[in-house]
């Protein structure tokens, strides 16, 4: 039976779950200006980042992930361990770039290495790399954890609202949005990051607490008779996050809901007090 490696990236927020030690955490890194960057939650954790850019909203950082060379350390040292295999869950291919890039480091290292394209992001990433952790330790091998892995990914679904677009905007990650910058940046939308793994806008709405509103309608309408894995993730936005779990227990009091952060690098796209609801189909 082969040692398989588990890997993702930091965009999954598993440093703000209680996860497996043993999973690598490939680190983004976020940049501000020219001269600052830090590592994701290394060196700039959620409640430092959210509280910068709360106070200076014009400091728009950017990211980039992993470096080739470290991903290429990584794995060297994952070799060393005895590991023979990696099995890499990354943020999805429409949203970075490391996809891409881990299949192309796959050919500069002896360990042999398959990219997962999760198509999401935050806990739906998240609870693909932790179902993909339980199952490696069951003695599966990798061609058996993939399916599991593409049930999950075909069953998961976010909305999301943001307190501002000028993120998604500037870092150019926001698809299907019409209209000058100026008023798109007025707008409170229901987004989606749908099927393809691209942020999509579903409504187009001018208020904060109405477009939580339909974010709370759209789960309820999807998840109505389902047996559903419920997550919110939350860019620093405590009291809404309180809000919509009492919303949802009022409908559905019997089910759980997971609560985690938007790590830095994904809250440099989302803003502060971008929240998303998201379901699993179980």
């Amino acid at each position: 039976m082969s040692k398989i490696a588990i890997l993702t990236c930091s965009n999954a927020g598993l440093d703000y779950l209680n996860y497996p030690k043993d999973i690598t955490i490939l680190r983004s890194v976020i940049h501000f200006g020219t001269d600052e960057s830090y590592d994701d939650f290394v060196e700039m954790d959620a409640k430092t980042f959210y509280e910068r850019i709360l106070k200076d909203p014009n400091d728009i950082p950017k990211t980039s992930y992993v470096s080739i060379g470290r991903m290429i350390e990584f794995f060297e040292n994952l070799e060393k361990e005895g590991y023979e295999e990696a099995l890499v869950i990354t943020i999805s291919s429409q949203l970075s770039g490391l996809y891409e890039a881990v299949k192309r480091t796959a050919s500069e290292v002896k360990i042999k290495v398959t990219a997962f394209d999760s198509l999401t992001l935050a806990y739906g990433e998240a609870y693909m790399v932790l179902e993909a952790h339980r199952l490696a330790k069951e003695g599966k091998t990798v061609q058996e954890i993939i399916p599991y892995l593409e049930r999950i990914r075909d069953n998961d679904r976010v909305y999301f609202a943001v307190d501002t677009l000028l993120y998604l905007v500037k870092n150019g990650r926001l698809s299907k949005l019409s209209g000058t910058l100026g008023t798109m940046l007025q707008l409170k939308p229901l987004l989606v990051l749908g099927d393809d793994g691209k942020v999509q806008t579903l409504e187009k709405i001018r208020t904060t607490h109405k477009a939580h509103q339909r974010v709370l309608e759209k789960y309820i309408e999807d998840t109505q008779g389902l047996n559903v894995l419920t997550y919110i993730s939350h860019a620093h936005a405590d009291e809404y996050v309180e809000w919509f779990k009492t919303e949802i227990q009022k409908v559905f009091p019997e089910r759980e809901i997971v609560v985690a952060y938007l790590t830095p690098v994904v809250g440099a796209h989302t803003g502060p007090k971008g929240i998303g609801i998201g379901y699993i189909k179980l």
